[in-house]
C-alpha cells in the first residue's frame, strides 16, 4: 500500500510536469490601406496608396479603386487624377499656411482621413561654412557649416539643414583661340556633392529674435584635391507629422535588423497619422540660398 501511494506521487508530478502543445497556428496578415503624401509649398499634391504586407521581398500590392476628396481651409475641393500604379495626383498647387483634409475611401475598408498645415519657411539670415572646421572621431577635417536663421519662439518651427558644395579643381577649358591651342589648364567649380542632410531643427523656441546653429559635414571624397570652395543652403521647415516620421526612421530600421549583442534594442514602429489606416501625411516648405563663394 505504501509503494502504491508514492507511485501514485510520482505520477501526479509526472503529469503536473507536462505541458500543452502549442500550435503554430497564427491569425492571417491583414492588409491594411496605408497612405503615404508628402506635401510641398509651390508644388502639385500627390497621393500614394497601398496595402501593408508581411515582412518579404515582394512589392507592396497598390491600390487602384480607390475615391480620394481633399479640401484646404477655403473648403475648395481638390480632384485628383488616377496614375497607376497607386499614385494619384491633382492640379492644386500647395501653398504656405495651406490647410488641407484628406479622406480616402477604398471598397470594403475603412475610410482612412488625416491633416496638415504646410508651414511658413524659416529664414536663413545669412550661411558660413569653416573648410576645416569640424574633426571627426578619427583626425579628419571637414568642413562645419553655420546656418543663422530667424527665430519665433511663438510657434513651433522643425527643421532639416541641407548643403550642397562645389569644389574648385584643375580643369581643361576650351580655349578662345581653339585652333592655335585648343584647350589650356585651368581651375573651374564643379558639383562635389549634392544637396545631403547635415542636420535637423528640433522645436525651436530660444528667445532672441535670430539663432545660430552649428552643423558638421561628413569626409569627401573630393576634399583632399580642392583649391577652394563653394556652397549652397537649402532649410527645410517641416511640420510636426514629417519631424517625427523622420525620427522614427532610424529606430525603425534597427529594430527590423537588430544587433543581437544589444539586449535593449526593442521593435519600433514608423510614426504614423493616418486614421484607421497607416501611413504619413505631411508638409514642408522650403528656403535656400544663393551659391556662396
Amino acid at each position: 500500500m505504501k509503494h502504491a501511494f508514492i507511485i501514485l506521487i510520482a505520477l501526479g508530478i509526472l503529469l503536473s510536469s507536462c505541458r500543452e502543445l502549442v500550435q503554430d497556428e497564427f491569425p492571417e496578415f491583414e492588409n491594411t490601406v496605408t497612405v503615404n503624401t508628402i506635401i510641398a509649398a509651390g508644388d502639385s499634391v500627390k497621393v500614394y496608396l497601398a496595402y501593408t504586407d508581411e515582412l518579404n521581398e515582394n512589392p507592396l500590392e497598390t491600390i487602384e479603386n480607390a475615391e480620394i476628396t481633399m479640401s484646404n481651409q477655403n473648403w475648395d475641393n481638390i480632384s485628383f487624377t488616377h496614375q497607376g500604379d497607386g499614385m494619384f495626383i491633382s492640379d492644386y498647387i500647395a501653398q504656405i499656411n495651406d490647410s488641407l483634409h484628406l479622406t480616402v475611401s477604398v471598397p470594403g475598408e475603412d475610410v482612412v482621413t488625416s491633416s496638415c498645415v504646410v508651414p511658413q519657411p524659416i529664414e536663413i539670415q545669412y550661411a558660413n561654412v569653416e573648410p576645416y572646421g569640424w574633426v571627426d572621431d578619427e583626425g579628419v577635417a571637414s568642413p562645419l557649416v553655420h546656418v543663422k536663421i530667424k527665430n519665433d519662439p511663438n510657434r513651433e518651427m522643425y527643421g532639416v539643414v541641407y548643403a550642397r558644395i562645389y569644389f574648385k579643381t584643375p580643369c581643361y577649358v576650351e580655349s578662345p583661340d581653339y585652333y592655335e591651342d585648343p584647350y589650356y589648364l585651368d581651375t573651374c567649380y564643379s558639383l562635389a556633392e549634392d544637396y545631403e542632410v547635415i542636420g535637423t531643427i528640433d522645436n525651436i523656441n530660444e528667445t532672441g529674435e535670430f539663432l545660430e546653429k552649428e552643423f558638421g559635414r561628413i569626409r569627401s571624397t573630393y576634399y583632399s584635391s580642392m583649391i577652394s570652395m563653394a556652397f549652397q543652403v537649402k532649410l527645410r521647415t517641416v511640420d510636426y507629422n514629417y519631424y517625427t516620421y523622420l525620427s522614427s526612421i532610424g529606430a525603425y530600421e534597427v529594430g527590423r535588423n537588430p544587433n543581437f549583442t544589444n539586449t535593449y534594442i526593442m521593435p519600433v514602429n514608423l510614426y504614423s497619422n493616418i486614421e484607421y489606416g497607416y501611413g504619413i501625411m505631411c508638409s514642408y516648405s522650403e528656403y535656400e540660398t544663393d551659391t556662396i563663394f
